[in-house]
């Protein structure tokens, strides 16, 4: 079923079971695009819910209804693995503004949420048997092989990757200074454009060459914001990284070339 119309009626969800993510094309482009390596549409992630805990033998309460509708479609990237690896897939395609270790801000979780509805579909297996669920998801990923798992995988190019954008969102070490950027500093690095090393450009005007750049479509401040830091081009004083709050407040305060809809944000000029 497609992730937007979760729930859909589906029946056994307030039990354990296995679960799987599928893509769409075109969002298989974008995460293509943040990871830098080809993922194809499909089936990229599966997972448990409700099994219990060995050797321990603890037994989790934790549902199918629970863990998809409240932690993977309304949750954060905190209380989610699933969520967590896509927005460090996603971080630069769509902005997303890191707050913390295994943290987004409010808006970069709700734009997460609505990439999720809008290129993503999912499948589910209630098993009841939650003393043998993670040995059935042990095999299951075996014969799968998602792309997007990561825990006990084979090793490729794409886990690597994503290996490495991931420790941008929970290494604790990290700051929320320039963190977007960060996930790309290699590409960056290679560039000598002085366009991009420029301290003349003011905010606004970096924000306007963006939304053109985008073809003048709506887009969230923390989109913005996200695009902002990773051109470089402009920079503030102190160093930090530009938020989505000050996108608000600088298309606010020029009205006349910014036209606002809540947290979206596009130029006024004929697009």
């Amino acid at each position: 079923m497609r992730a937007a119309d979760w729930p859909s009626g589906l029946s056994s969800l307030d039990s354990p079971g296995l679960y799987s993510w599928w893509v769409d094309p075109s969002g298989a482009g974008r995460l293509t695009g943040g990871l830098g390596v080809h993922l194809a549409p499909g089936r990229i992630y599966a997972g448990q819910t409700g099994a219990t805990a060995w050797p321990s033998g603890l037994q989790r309460a934790t549902t199918l209804r629970h863990r998809i509708g409240g932690n993977h479609l309304g949750g954060t990237i905190r209380g989610s693995t699933f969520r967590l690896t896509l927005a460090a897939a996603l971080m630069q395609e769509l902005g997303l503004v890191i707050t913390g270790p295994r943290m987004l801000d409010r808006p970069s979780e709700h734009l997460l949420s609505g990439w999720i509805r809008q290129h993503l579909s999912l499948a589910v297996y209630p098993f009841k048997a939650a003393d043998t669920l993670a040995d059935l998801e042990d095999r299951v990923l075996a014969v799968l092989d998602p792309p997007l798992n990561l825990e006990a995988m084979s090793s490729s190019p794409l886990r690597t990757r994503l290996s490495e954008l991931r420790r941008v969102l929970t290494d604790s070490a990290r700051t929320k200074r320039n963190v977007v950027a960060d996930a790309s500093a290699a590409d960056y690095q290679a560039e000598s454009a002085p366009s991009r090393r420029s301290t003349h450009v003011t905010l606004h005007e970096e924000i306007a060459e963006i939304l053109r750049e985008n073809g003048n479509r709506w887009m969230t401040t923390a989109e913005v914001a996200g695009h902002v830091n990773g051109r470089r081009r402009y920079t503030k004083r102190d160093g930090s990284a530009v938020t989505a709050f000050q996108v608000h407040g600088r298309t606010r305060n020029y009205s006349h070339i910014f036209e606002r809809e809540g947290s979206m944000v596009r130029l006024r000029e004929q697009r």
